[in-house]
């Protein structure tokens, strides 16, 4: 008998290895959006790497399938926030989903519905939203980088006027000893079988 049921694909992502537990729950809450709408989750794409870079693995692969006019293996997408698919600002958010949109692909968004390409959402309302929360987050990350320098200013400047030498991060060995607290962790090494895994895919 065939399943009638619209065929999803999710997408999730962390940017370290260290974050398995976000990946998990990323991946439990878009299974459960699925579940709400009545979708049969046919595909999961996980990676481990920045937003900031758009020419990631899964995303590359995501874009692919999206592109197949036959053989396509879901219907709709579904992220749990913009900033899961990128981190690239309003121009590279808005590519991308010009780019599904163009392939004839509908997206949902967990934490942002506004955003979601449905036939009750038109594309304008969606672009004006996605304009300005792509924009607000830009804002966020810009507001810490430059927080994040000027306290490195400030501690470079009262080192100097103490005559102290200025280090910067965590202790030698600090990385280490907290990452053995973490289980799993997702390393270059790692990555693919600990994501198969938690994805439910498989090695």
């Amino acid at each position: 008998m065939t399943d009638s049921r619209t065929r999803a694909g999710i997408y999730a992502r962390v940017s370290r290895g260290d974050e398995a537990g976000i990946l998990r729950n990323q991946l439990d809450d878009l299974r459960e959006l699925a579940g709400r709408y009545g979708y049969v989750v046919t595909r999961e794409y996980v990676e481990v790497a920045s937003g900031a870079n758009d020419g990631r693995a899964e995303l590359s692969r995501l874009l692919h399938d999206a592109a197949l006019q036959r053989g396509r293996p879901w219907d709709v997408l579904l992220f749990r926030s913009l900033s899961r698919l990128t981190r690239t600002g309003t121009y590279g958010a808005l590519d991308l989903l010009r780019q599904l949109q163009s392939f004839g692909v509908g997206w949902r968004f967990r934490e942002t519905p506004v955003l979601d390409s449905t036939e009750d959402t038109p594309f304008l309302v969606s672009n004006v939203m996605l304009t300005l929360i792509a924009e607000l987050d830009r804002d966020y990350r810009e507001g810490i980088s430059r927080a994040t320098r000027a306290a490195y200013a400030r501690r470079l400047a009262a080192a100097e006027a103490r005559g102290d030498r200025v280090r910067w991060g965590r202790p030698p060995g600090a990385k280490n000893r907290n990452r053995e607290k973490v289980s799993p962790v997702l390393t270059a090494e790692t990555a693919p079988k600990d994501i198969g895994a938690i994805s439910g895919r498989g090695p």
